[in-house]
């Protein structure tokens, strides 16, 4: 279950921001590998359970704060009983590369580094005893508070509030490189949404990477890798979390047959349909539908 808390958007109508409160209760859950397209920081405000990652297992409570990439698997499995309390709940904020990287004048963006350009003591989750954890997560309620409340110019609040929360993570933990980015986007990030924009239009639909650079007047080769290198994957990457997100919904809220979800969402054969969605969500999407009632 989701409480949209709040969301923002850019000139084309792109998704640049999400902040949402999801709440499960306790269960046993499959273990569906979830991956997005977007950036994530997230806080666990109740309950505790085991947060399955690439990097391996987590124990998690209240107050553990989680670091995922783009394209980097992540599910709770298990959520247990605490304190008497039968269920969780998690603040989740997701933005996309533009909602950092839209004002020309702050460039310093290194801190970014956290999920682009990692040293190998990085952990998806924040350690309990470094004594910047308690103000990270002072930091993620006042960004509640600010989409709550809405007051005036709230929307810069809030844009400063989770980049001084990163850059706090980037300077504190050691957990990436200190090496400012070398490839500068900024002149580039207005043709980058234009991309964007085409792909969620069409996504669903033959589409190839000449059609998408055309759309946003970059030559094909420039667009791959400007694309790889503000979104940390590649663009059929980002297209197929795209047409999965599709098909899990269709499957788990319609009787639709799978051969037909598979062309819905942009397959031209049912065999790589499964071939993707067993890669990204770890399981068949017969497998998924069989999960639907408890799956995150």
């Amino acid at each position: 279950m989701k409480q949209t808390i709040d969301t923002f958007t850019d000139k084309y109508g792109n998704t640049i921001l999400k902040i949402y409160i999801s709440k499960a209760y306790i269960q046993k859950r499959p273990k569906i590998l979830h991956r997005h397209t977007e950036f994530e920081i997230s806080m666990i405000l109740s309950g505790k359970g085991i947060y399955n990652t690439n990097m391996g297992d987590f124990e998690f409570s209240k107050g553990d704060i989680f670091l995922f990439s783009t394209n980097e698997y992540h599910n709770i499995s298990d959520i247990l009983e605490c304190d008497g309390q039968d269920y969780m709940e998690i603040l989740n904020i997701q933005f996309a590369p533009v909602f950092i990287y839209n004002d020309d004048n702050a460039k310093d963006t290194a801190f970014m580094n956290i999920f682009l350009n990692r040293l190998e003591n990085f952990s998806n989750m924040l350690p309990r005893d470094n004594p910047c954890t308690h103000e990270i997560q002072q930091r993620f309620l006042t960004i509640m508070e600010e989409c709550e409340e809405k007051k005036p110019c709230y929307y810069i609040e809030t844009r400063n509030h989770i980049i001084s929360l990163l850059i706090s993570i980037f300077r504190n933990y050691n957990f990436a490189n200190f090496k400012q980015p070398t490839t500068s986007i900024y002149n580039d990030i207005n043709g980058l949404q234009k991309a964007i924009a085409f792909i969620n239009e069409n996504y669903c639909d033959e589409i190839s990477l000449d059609n998408i650079a055309t759309a946003a007047y970059f030559s094909k080769f420039h667009f791959i890798r400007l694309f790889k290198t503000t979104y940390n994957m590649t663009v059929w990457d980002y297209i197929n979390i795209k047409r999965i997100d599709k098909a899990v919904n269709l499957l788990t809220k319609t009787n639709d047959t799978v051969i037909n979800i598979a062309s819905k969402c942009g397959f031209n054969s049912p065999a790589n349909f499964n071939r993707i969605f067993k890669k990204l969500t770890g399981l068949t999407p017969k497998e998924c539908r069989k999960h639907a009632k408890t799956a995150y």
